[in-house]
Order: C-alpha cells, then structure tokens, then sequence
C-alpha cells in the first residue's frame, strides 16, 4: 500500500480508497474482518488517528461496521424486504440469527388517530410493542406495532420477542395478506441514534401502515424506523390499463 504524502488528496482518503478496493476486487470478503488500525497504520504508513478517520466514514456510509470487542467487519449486502415476510423470516433467509428486543409494551392504552385509520371506535384499548429488531448482533430497526385488544386477547401470553406474523397466525388465525405502507426517509432521533448504532447523519427509512387480514380486517398499524444501510424494499409498480 502506497499513501502519497505530497498529494493533495488528504492521506486519509487515499486509505479510504484503498479499503474499497480491498473490498471492489473481492481481495477482502465481505463479513470478514479488515486489518485492525495498528496493523493497517503500520502498513500505511500513517498514524492511527488518519486509519481512524478513514474507517469512520467508511462505518458511517455502512461500507463496514464494528463489533464490540471483535473489530471492524466489511458489510453484508442488505436485507432485502420483496413480499409479505415478517423481519424473522428476512434475517434466516441470509442466513443469519435474528434478535429482538422488547423496548417497551403497554395495554389498555388509547391511541384515537390509530383507531381512526384502522376504522375502530376511539374508545377502543390497544397493545402497543416496541422492539428493536437485529441481525445477530448488529441493530437492524426500531419497530412499534399498535393492536387492538379486542382483536388478540391475552397477546402478551406469548413470547412477543419472536414473529409477531407467526403468533397472528398459530394463536389467532390471522394471516396478513397485503400492508398499505408509506415509506420514507428521515434523520435519526437522538434516542434512535443511540439504538441503531448510527450517525445522526445516516438517514433511516421511516414505515408506516396497517396490515389486513386475508378476510378483510385491519389488523394492526405499525410505524418503524430502518438502517437504510442494512435494509432496502423492493416494490413492483403495475401499470394500469384502465386510464
């Protein structure tokens, strides 16, 4: 490795540079291990606070990411949502371990605006789930379910840390058969700063809508917040024939 130090290109972006294409020629696989700092500033010739520098952009543009007490690890290619498949089922599909975490559960709560959109009373009691969804170790999204109680009795019996489809559909008889969704692009909060793992510069994907039944019924609404480095949905757009 060869970093010109007369160069204009700051000695920290050549680095960048040659990370990359370590990783473009398949020199360094991807979920593998890079050279730890030292290593690679002894190679570079450079000190640790520039392969540090190099290695933070890289982490912020979801090129690479860290593991506590392991490393720094070049980035899987992302999950990918394509259909109608709970986070569990997207994670085993590449091969990897999901996690969940329950951030947060409430009964016997109000919510009129979800109510209103799920075409209940606005008198009518929900559960609200907040979880943070993860790919092994590495935090994937923040996801906040809201169901009305009337429709899952006794929902917190179950373990709410696996597929919520799977328990919609063994212990009620559910089966989710299309979602209305609205996604966007948003800056992280503080708080989901901290919970994903990110720069508060790294936008997230924000989704939102409800889930119905193959009978019919809205069963729950649900807004959730996304790495946009880890996760991408894929939509089919049909053209009409009917204009």
């Amino acid at each position: 490795m060869f970093i010109d130090k007369q160069s204009p290109i700051p000695a920290y972006f050549q680095l960048k540079n040659y990370i990359l294409d370590q990783i473009s020629s398949g020199q360094w696989q991807k979920e593998q291990p890079i050279p730890s700092e030292r290593e690679l500033s002894e190679l570079a010739r450079v000190s640790r606070m520039t392969v540090r520098q190099a290695i933070n952009e890289l982490v912020n543009e979801g090129i690479l990411y860290r593991l506590k007490g392991k490393g720094t690890y070049i980035t899987k290619s992302k999950i990918e949502q394509r259909n109608i498949m709970s986070f569990s089922e997207m994670v085993k599909s590449k091969g990897i371990t999901p996690v969940t975490e329950i951030l947060e559960f409430e009964k016997n709560a109000l919510f009129p605006a979800i109510a209103k959109i799920l075409g209940v009373e606005a008198e009518t009691k929900f559960y609200r789930v907040k979880r943070l969804r993860k790919a092994e170790e590495i935090p994937i999204g923040i996801e906040e379910v809201f169901i009305p109680e009337k429709y899952c009795p006794d929902i917190d019996r179950f373990d709410l840390s696996g597929s919520l489809y799977r328990i919609l559909l063994e212990q009620y008889q559910y089966k989710i058969e299309r979602i209305n969704l609205s996604i966007e692009a948003v800056l992280p909060t503080e708080k989901e700063h901290q919970l994903l793992q990110v720069s508060k510069t790294m936008p997230l994907l924000k989704v939102s809508g409800n889930s119905i039944t193959s009978t019919g019924l809205e069963l729950f609404y649900e807004v959730s917040y996304y790495r946009s480095d880890k996760l991408s949905y894929k939509v089919s757009i049909f053209n009409r024939k009917d204009y």
